[in-house]
């Protein structure tokens, strides 16, 4: 059995990473040619490229870099020393949280179209990394020497750009970490993933939380509203089976191969990794 941090970081995620950041970071194979520990990558989710195309953000050569099914990739700009744990956006919003290299500092960047960044917000003086991003709120953590998460740090967009707010009512334990946000038509849903599966929390003004019904024997990644239900998409906590849901109904295995890693929502499409490539099945309805 997978324990929490194993899971949720990956087996072969690399030790810098691992060090530096609570992050759910998955680690992506080699590509074709390459020796087993040679180019380690690093995968922080999935968005939609201004064509409607998936894509994920991958961290290819040491550069990040948006690479679609069909192998084609593109080189971003401005995210040189970030450690991003997730992405997400699509229509000229695209928005990635991590925290920069070395001592973690929780960082937020912008794009207009998913390859060009700017840093957007940094929580200067305090060792840190965001986590979770979605529907214009980022989640993270103040941070340990041992990295664990003690202080929960949400920020939330603007028109007048990213500022923190408080949180209220979070009954995560043993340092957990946010995995996944998503607006709703009523607020916010945030998940964060323990040892028997994944706790749930909804807010409608995005500072108190309250607790959902848990989803147990599941680690989620990524959570989306569609259709008016939120839709979430993991992995089985015991053996890693890729699985896709709606809260408070039946979970479903999607068309993916078994071993695929989920990485999150673009559109009506899920992501995920899957021999260090990205596939895509469509949302569980």
């Amino acid at each position: 059995m997978l324990d929490r941090r194993t899971f949720v970081l990956g087996a072969t995620a690399t030790a810098a990473l691992t060090g530096a950041l609570p992050a759910h970071q998955a680690a992506a194979a080699p590509g074709p040619g390459a020796a087993a520990d040679d180019n380690p990558r690093k995968a922080a989710g999935v968005l939609l490229a201004p064509d409607g195309t998936p894509s994920m953000m991958t961290e290819q050569d040491g550069r990040w870099v948006l690479a679609d099914e069909r192998g084609s990739v593109r080189i971003t700009d401005g995210l040189a020393g970030a450690e991003l744990v997730d992405v997400t956006g699509s229509g000229g919003a695209y928005h990635a949280v991590g925290a920069v290299s070395g001592d973690p500092t929780a960082t937020i960047w912008e794009s207009a179209d998913g390859v060009r960044w700017r840093e957007a917000r940094r929580l200067h003086g305090v060792r840190s990394a965001f986590t979770a991003v979605g529907g214009g709120l980022a989640f993270g953590s103040v941070l340990k020497h041992e990295r664990a998460s003690v202080v929960r740090i949400a920020a939330r967009r603007t028109a007048s750009g990213w500022h923190t707010v408080p949180v209220r009512g979070l009954e995560w334990t043993d340092g957990l970490s946010a995995t996944a946000v998503t607006a709703t038509a009523d607020g916010w849903v945030v998940a964060a993933v323990d040892l028997a599966g994944t706790v749930l929390h909804t807010s409608r003004d995005g500072v108190t939380w309250t607790a959902l019904p848990r989803l147990d024997g599941v680690a989620v990644r990524g959570l989306a509203s569609v259709g008016g239900r939120v839709h979430w998409v993991g992995n089985e906590v015991v053996d890693a089976t890729p699985l896709t849901g709606v809260l408070d109904a039946d979970r479903t295995s999607p068309a993916v191969p078994r071993d695929a890693k989920a990485l999150g929502v673009a559109g009506s499409r899920t992501g995920w990794l899957a021999g260090g490539r990205l596939v895509t099945a469509e949302v569980a309805r």
